[in-house]
Parts: C-alpha cells; sequence; structure tokens
C-alpha cells in the first residue's frame, strides 16, 4: 500500500521526523512557562487568527475549507523548504512545539492531554511527520546535486505523494475538526436550555 511512499523517501526520516516534533512537543510547556517571547510569537499569532475565525461561527463547509487550507500551508511548505536542505529539520521541531505552545496556553496540562487523546491529532501529525519526511527527501536530493543544482526531478517524484497521503490525511482531518467544532458549538445552548 505505501510501496510508492518509501521507494521514495527513507523511514529513517520519517521517525526522524515524529522525534523532532515529539521533542518541541515536550519543550512547548516550558516555553510558554518561562515566557520566552521570541518562540511564543508565532504560535500565540497563529490561535489569535484561528480563534477569531471560529467566533464568527462559520458554517461547517467553510470551517473545513480554512482548517484544510492553512494545515496545507503549513506542511506544504515544510514539504518544498527540502529545497533549502536543513528546514525541514527546524520545521518538524518547530512544528511541534507550536501545536504544544498552543495547546498549553490555552488550557494548560488539560489542554496537552487532549491534544494527546484527540483523533484529529493522530490523523494530523502522521501527515505532518510524512511532509517533513518528503521534505528531507528532496533535501538529500539537492545535497547530491550541490548548492548549484536544483532538485526539479526529486520534486516531481515527491510531490504527488505529498497529496496521496499528506493531503488527503488532513482532508479527513479538516473533515472531522470541522464536524467537532459544529456539534461543540450546539451543546452550551443545550445545557443552558435545561438549566432554565
Amino acid at each position: 500500500m505505501f510501496a510508492d511512499l518509501f521507494e521514495n523517501i527513507r523511514l529513517a526520516y520519517f521517525f526522524l521526523s515524529a522525534l523532532l516534533f515529539c521533542a518541541g512537543f515536550y519543550l512547548g510547556p516550558a516555553i510558554v512557562e518561562k515566557d520566552i517571547r521570541w518562540l511564543l510569537a508565532y504560535p500565540n499569532w497563529m490561535r489569535k487568527i484561528l480563534e477569531r475565525y471560529i467566533n464568527l461561527e462559520p458554517h461547517f463547509f467553510t470551517l473545513f475549507f480554512i482548517i484544510l487550507v492553512l494545515n496545507n500551508i503549513s506542511l506544504f511548505t515544510s514539504f518544498t523548504s527540502g529545497f533549502l536542505i536543513f528546514l525541514p529539520i527546524l520545521a518538524a521541531f518547530l512544528t511541534g512545539l507550536h501545536v504544544s505552545v498552543v495547546s498549553y496556553s490555552v488550557a494548560g496540562w488539560q489542554g496537552i492531554w487532549h491534544v494527546l487523546v484527540n483523533p484529529i491529532a493522530w490523523l494530523e501529525f502522521p501527515a505532518a511527520w510524512l511532509s517533513f519526511a518528503l521534505g528531507m527527501s528532496l533535501a538529500e536530493k539537492q545535497l547530491e546535486l550541490g548548492f548549484s543544482g536544483f532538485a526539479v526531478d526529486a520534486y516531481l517524484t515527491l510531490f504527488p505523494l505529498y497529496w496521496k497521503y499528506t493531503g488527503v490525511l488532513l482532508v479527513v482531518a479538516a473533515l472531522l475538526e470541522s464536524l467537532m467544532i459544529v456539534l461543540a458549538r450546539k451543546l452550551p445552548k443545550d445545557d443552558e436550555e435545561h438549566h432554565q
């Protein structure tokens, strides 16, 4: 099933991506507690943007589109960053850090726990690790060609794999996340009716 994927990326890159992501995720709470602002700036900015859109209570398909586009922008950028050699490694670490910072900032350790047991995360995490692994494979080819080379052939080989695997996982995750947000909106209203 995954033969085409692992013919073109090293399995070690997938595990390295997961390891770097988890390292960033582990350090997130400490970054928040120590208030290291230059590391908090980006995730806090993204959190405010997402909260603003969610507070507008968009319809299901609008919400789905927003989530899908934002996730793809992030992960497709991580994949193509392989042209710049070391950026996929940095992206893997920082993505884990940013997820952890946002979760811990919103709900403390409970937020971290919710991420770890959330079925959406366990679709988005492998999607992210795959995008970083694809970026590392692209970086490997770029290194083989030297800094004067341009790994277009490798990119054209890996590009369909991004959409086949990472893209599909992100579609399913966005559908599930949108559904959960829409359903969650109704819960407080139901509770309020019971209290009246």
